[in-house]
């Protein structure tokens, strides 16, 4: 069977392209033929450079900026995927194009506030969903899934994996770090904040922020804020994972985050999160609580920081137990129910 997988570029790097591969992979080892169709080229990035498929085409060399992204997009890619047994999009930010399975990962776009033309565009969308709408509908997390006004009749989650990567013998030390764009919409001058005032009450702690800053602006306020937490600046998977395999906390500082592979991968190496209170990360990862510690207020985040690293059986309780939870987040997780979805709809 012929399958068509459409995304915008693979020439960076993060949680959606890692969603891309992944399917490709998990579909070709399934027995599945995969072409992946771009809306432009520019490259492949190295950390997915042996995507097993068959072939990569793509509309455009360089990026188009077309208007209305969103459903420009799903026009061009889809009417390249014609012909196919199987389509699926993995960036299915506007439900306009019939593909069988279409991914979301933010649903901004259905979201307040409501714009006249985000109305416009909604209302139009909701009349012709049961068309042009996707035969099957895959989000992120469940909070993903739950903030559309309306979905078609089949829907469903699917969590981002989490690749194989192994700590080994690596003992845990008294660190915290972030992982994560530095950017506004990340609040990381708020995380680096938080780790200033628990190094005021734990200074024996490491701090840590790991990331690509959004722009020099921007960095040059983080960096104000910080007087001993350090800055690992676009960090390869394996610097990540090194940190990540020695640090006993992550804090992530993003408000309503729609899943957060970052706090999946931090349970994976037995890393506590403490995360905001808000969207898919405190609901589909931290379990409102049970598989990690969450905040509404600084203050809250310092303290929940402070008892993971100075009570050595609070933190090697919750550090079990995230690792165990961390199972639904495994790449054989995702490709099992990756399959067990595609197979439903190819049913004879």
């Amino acid at each position: 069977m012929n399958v068509a997988v459409t995304y915008d570029t693979l020439s960076r790097w993060g949680g959606q392209e890692l969603v891309t591969y992944a399917m490709v992979k998990a579909l070709s080892e399934s027995g599945f033929t995969v072409d992946v169709i771009l809306l432009f080229n520019g490259g492949i990035d190295s950390r997915i450079n042996d995507i097993p498929a068959r072939r990569i085409v793509s509309a455009f060399d360089h990026d188009p900026n077309l208007p209305i992204r969103g459903l420009s997009r799903n026009i061009i890619t889809g009417i390249m995927s014609l012909g196919y047994d199987l389509t699926i999009n993995t960036v299915y930010h506007v439900m306009i194009w019939p593909f069988d399975i279409g991914y979301l990962n933010n649903p901004g776009t259905y979201m307040p506030p409501y714009r006249l033309r985000r109305r416009i565009l909604l209302e139009f969308n909701r009349v012709v969903l049961p068309i042009l709408g996707p035969r099957l509908l895959l989000a992120n997390s469940k909070w993903t899934l739950n903030q559309l006004p309306y979905r078609p009749r089949l829907s469903g989650v699917l969590y981002p994996p989490v690749m194989p990567h192994q700590c080994g013998s690596v003992s845990k030390e008294e660190m915290v770090v972030t992982v994560g764009r530095i950017a506004p919409d990340k609040r990381i001058i708020d995380a680096v904040k938080i780790m200033e005032a628990v190094y005021a009450n734990y200074p024996k702690a490491s701090f840590y922020v790991i990331g690509l800053p959004y722009n020099q602006e921007y960095f040059r306020l983080v960096k104000e804020q910080a007087k001993h937490v350090e800055f690992i600046l676009d960090a390869s998977e394996e610097t990540k994972w090194d940190y990540l395999c020695r640090a006993k906390v992550l804090l992530h500082t993003a408000i309503n985050e729609h899943f957060g592979l970052v706090a999946a991968e931090a349970q994976y190496a037995g890393v506590v999160p403490v995360v905001h209170k808000s969207g898919g990360l405190w609901s589909d990862i931290v379990g409102y609580g049970e598989f990690g510690l969450g905040y509404l207020s600084n203050n809250e985040a310092v303290e929940s920081i402070i008892r993971l690293l100075s009570n050595g059986e609070l933190f090697n309780a919750y550090s079990m137990r995230v690792k165990e939870h961390s199972i639904l987040f495994t790449y054989e997780a995702f490709k099992s129910r990756l399959i067990s979805y595609v197979k439903s709809l190819i049913k004879p």
